[in-house]
């Protein structure tokens, strides 16, 4: 399936929301299924961050060839904060190819609290969750 590295950070923080929850034991399985999700994306997620500070390092401040640091932080210049910026955006929507199973969005949908519920309906998510999860 084809999906963006946006999508798969979001994917990233959700399963890092779910597992700072108390759950049952009954809710281990739905978390299993979701922590093996993320674990086999992480290749793409340190993809992701690679591109991320490649693009820093080709944005950032430098005197000839030299990149500038003060105290170990990168220098930069406005323009090229600008340009690091735009460059972050577009990489945030460039497509990936995964290859992974889908989740029931309804089993996580069950283990969330009730007032996280009312807010994380599926016609809400979908957009963001999809195609990690189906209804």
């Amino acid at each position: 399936m084809v999906t963006t590295y946006k999508k798969i950070l979001i994917i990233n923080s959700f399963q890092e929301a779910i597992s700072k929850m108390e759950l049952s034991g009954d809710d281990y399985v739905v978390v299993s299924k979701l922590n093996k999700l993320v674990k086999k994306l992480a290749p793409i997620t340190e993809q992701f961050q690679e591109l991320v500070e490649d693009a820093r390092l080709d944005h950032c401040y430098k005197d000839g060839t030299k990149i500038v640091r003060e105290n170990g932080q990168l220098q930069w210049t406005a323009e090229g904060e600008k340009a690091f910026r735009k460059a972050y955006k577009e990489l945030l929507e460039k497509e990936v190819s995964v290859e992974v199973s889908p989740i029931s969005y309804s089993d996580v949908y069950a283990i969330l609290p009730k007032a996280a519920q009312s807010s994380n309906k599926w016609e809400e998510v979908q957009e963001s969750l999809s195609p990690f999860f189906v209804e």
